[in-house]
């Protein structure tokens, strides 16, 4: 008889029942740990063998990968840091060292990130961080999206009040506040879809982070006392909107805002340098009595041009209205002839903000200089609002800003009074005249004597 059997046969059968009640409770939580992890378990490696259908089915897969990770390396995220193999670690170092998150950190410092880094999957609707609760970890958000939320007492309506202050989306890092000041969580992050993050534990961000974050706190702390619009807040307010905020600098004629660069859920302060706000101007080009006009062209949500007349109006001398030229596109489609302009709308210099709600349609800030920039979540803006300093700085730039209708108005104005310019020099060098009187009887004879002595030589 085995050892095994011979201690299950001493056991009594509330033993016997207890222990198997301890494997049946086993087995089911590793069910449902697979069950609930299936949405990135399902991902296909991304290696290729050699059936060809698989291959197929890899290469279109990855094309919609949930995140930037590989599935073996969310496996190896998951495993202890003190199991993992140097060639574990070192497959780890390449993937997290490439991760947008983590570009704002030195290299020695990603590859420290790399050994005590965790993947963690959690379903929607579940609860990442929890108001008042004790900070034990550090979270990086690789896909999917979180709602932030803070419950507070109103002591109008004698009962505690939750509101809504915005959402964190891939990329956002949470949760070091309260790890560096050793408080409670400030506020509640809840999954509105399946999320995959990574996840630092408080005792390896406090050896590997910890210095590196509140350097860069200290370094926005310093940038947000030298201006005026946050002179009214409160030592705490400054510290928690310095770990949530970045700054980033750019090289002449980078583009900060626009194009699809930049970050559009931030505002921006111009902390040096100085940068351009360009108005990607659309015009129609048209012909009236054999002179090239133009019309503002203008795209609505149902892809109709809305027609802006010219100053003066775009109606020849019979009154009969004159439409932009038109041109086919491969379906058969017919749609106008459009013209691209740039045309530089203002200057930013040190202090500006943009982004804060002003209208940025079809228009991009630029830099001039060696520009730097502190980049502040607008959620957090519109939550510290004190004075509505943010709404005045807003209403500011609507005001100061020209509308595109202005500033086609002022193109038009510009180009006619070019063209204007060249016809008149046209005009002047057509009519002058220039004379020649002069014969050969103007010329004193001791010149024609000594011209026709040199033709004689």
């Amino acid at each position: 008889m085995s050892s095994r059997r011979k201690i299950r046969a001493t056991l009594s059968p509330e033993e016997k029942a207890a222990k198997a009640l301890k494997a049946r409770r086993k087995f089911k939580a590793l069910v449902r740990l697979v069950m609930a992890n299936l949405f990135w378990l399902g991902d296909i490696d991304d290696v290729l063998g050699e059936n060809v259908l698989l291959n197929i089915q890899k290469l279109t897969r990855k094309k919609i990968q949930k995140s930037t990770l590989t599935t073996r390396e969310k496996l190896i995220l998951t495993k202890p840091k003190e199991e993992r193999t140097e060639e574990e670690k070192h497959i780890l170092d390449r993937a997290i060292g490439g991760l947008r998150c983590f570009r704002r950190y030195p290299p020695h410092v990603k590859k420290q990130l790399a050994a005590v880094t965790y993947f963690v999957y959690i379903p929607q609707d579940r609860v990442i961080v929890k108001q008042d609760h004790l900070p034990t970890a550090l979270y990086f958000l690789l896909s999917g999206e979180g709602l932030v939320t803070i419950t507070t007492y109103d002591k109008m309506l004698k009962e505690w009040v939750e509101a809504e202050h915005g959402t964190v989306g891939p990329g956002t890092m949470f949760g070091e506040v309260a790890l560096i000041h050793g408080i409670s969580r400030t506020a509640t992050i809840t999954t509105t879809m399946p999320c995959e993050l990574l996840m630092i534990k408080k005792e390896d961000f406090d050896i590997v982070l910890k210095e590196t974050v509140w350097k860069a706190w200290e370094q926005i702390t310093k940038i947000m006392n030298r201006f005026s619009y946050f002179q009214n807040w409160d030592a705490v307010t400054k510290r928690e909107c310095s770990i949530i905020s970045r700054t980033k600098s750019y090289s002449p004629g980078e583009t900060i805002l626009g194009d699809g660069m930049g970050l559009s859920n931030y505002s921006y302060l111009v902390t040096k340098g100085s940068c351009c706000l360009i108005e990607h101007l659309l015009v129609c080009p048209y012909i009236v009595e054999g002179r090239r006009r133009y019309k503002l062209y203008r795209q609505n949500g149902s892809g109709n041009n809305d027609e802006v007349c010219i100053p003066g109006g775009t109606k020849s001398k019979g009154g009969k209205q004159v439409r932009p030229k038109k041109t086919s596109t491969s379906a058969g489609e017919r749609v106008p002839e459009v013209e691209t302009c740039f045309i530089q709308v203002g200057e930013l210099t040190e202090g500006a903000v943009f982004n804060i709600g002003e209208k940025l349609d079809r228009r991009r800030i630029v830099a001039q200089t060696h520009t730097s920039c502190l980049m502040i979540p607008r959620y957090w803006l519109a939550k510290i609002n004190i004075d509505n300093i943010w709404g005045r700085v807003r209403q500011y730039l609507n005001n100061n800003i020209p509308s595109t209708e202005k500033i086609f108005k002022e193109w038009l104005e510009q180009k006619r009074f070019s063209e204007y310019g060249r016809g008149l020099v046209r005009d002047i060098l057509a009519k002058k005249k220039c004379p020649n009187t002069n014969s050969i009887h103007n010329v004193p004879y001791s010149i024609r004597l000594r011209e026709k002595r040199g033709y004689d030589m």
